[in-house]
């Protein structure tokens, strides 16, 4: 039979517990709502999703020159760090683990690091982390003599960016939780590639551009509609950077802009559309037939044949370039 005194003593355990199970629940909020809570704090100034990545071109240890258009093709991460950084250090098995996961996909990581000291980044990336990635540096003081972190609106590290096929933008963050949620939701898109080096268009991305606006063609309706379209087009590049097997994958963003438009019966206005469609997705495939031969893909430094994609845009305002 219990005693008085048994009975305090088993409400005072029981109490006790739910004290302390109350505090571990507080505290694991606290953390996560901590956690949750880095972008808004440390991430407000990077840019924002959807923005064209900056070009850039950093050197390797070694001094062998890195463009940041040589990767176009491939999902790209720039991982912002440094040697002498706590976070960046307590960060790297994370991002190593996501370079072994992701690897054998068109997935391309290049670490900018704001050492100064070279001995000090190349014993802390290659001999006591083996970060097998591409690692570059300008070896200058952070925010006072490094042009990469105005580029980029660096001020915390680490900090990681997402850049897409197309050069874009797709997340900004510090905390490589959100970088890997990110990339394990684009896995249904990634492709398999065995290249080092990504196909690239002689000349880079702006070169690219200017050749798809000066020489893509309308027909009468879709001009005088004012329907502009984006077009995803993967096609191959062989090792001579010849293309082939170029096919439409998507047709965004297709609409029409004129006032004359929204005069049409509904009927019209579909039949404009289809012909639209079919007619941009043509001509996407003309444009891509027809350009000059590309930097072929590389693998251990030879030509290997490469699947790449790019996007075209049809904007009916376009009167060619500036004189």
């Amino acid at each position: 039979m219990e005693t008085l005194i048994d009975i305090y003593n088993n409400k005072r355990k029981t109490e006790m517990k739910r004290i302390i199970l109350s505090t571990m629940l507080l505290l694991a909020t606290f953390a996560t709502v901590v956690a949750q809570d880095l972008d808004s704090k440390y991430a407000t100034n990077l840019l924002k999703n959807g923005t064209v990545a900056p070009e850039f071109t950093l050197r390797t240890a070694d001094e062998k020159e890195i463009k940041l258009s040589e990767f176009r093709g491939n999902y790209v991460v720039l991982d912002f760090w440094a040697s002498w950084c706590p976070d960046c250090r307590k960060d790297i098995p994370a991002m190593k683990q996501l370079w072994n996961d992701f690897m054998d996909y068109n997935v391309r990581i290049i670490g900018i690091s704001f050492d100064t000291n070279k001995d000090a980044w190349v014993n802390t990336y290659w001999d006591k982390y083996q970060m097998n990635w591409t690692q570059v540096s300008e070896l200058k003081k952070w925010k006072k003599e490094t042009k990469i972190d105005r580029l980029y609106h660096i001020d915390w590290i680490p900090a990681m960016y997402l850049i897409d096929p197309n050069g874009k933008i797709v997340l900004g963050t510090v905390e490589i939780e959100k970088l890997r949620a990110t990339l394990e939701g684009l896995k249904t898109k990634l492709k398999m590639s065995s290249a080092d080096v990504m196909p690239a268009y002689v000349g880079g991305n702006e070169a690219m551009e200017q050749y798809l606006k000066e020489h893509q063609l309308y027909t009468l309706q879709t001009r005088k509609m004012r329907v502009e379209a984006k077009v995803e087009v993967l096609f191959s590049v062989e090792m001579d950077g010849a293309i082939t097997g170029a096919r439409v994958l998507n047709v965004t963003g297709l609409k029409a802009n004129s006032p004359k438009f929204d005069k049409l019966s509904k009927d019209k206005q579909n039949e404009v559309i289809a012909a639209a469609n079919e007619h941009f997705r043509k001509e996407a495939i003309r444009l891509v037939e027809h350009m000059p031969k590309w930097t072929p893909a590389l693998k251990k430094n030879r030509p290997v044949k490469e699947k790449t994609t790019i996007v075209v845009e049809f904007n009916p305002y376009y009167k060619g370039p500036k004189k």
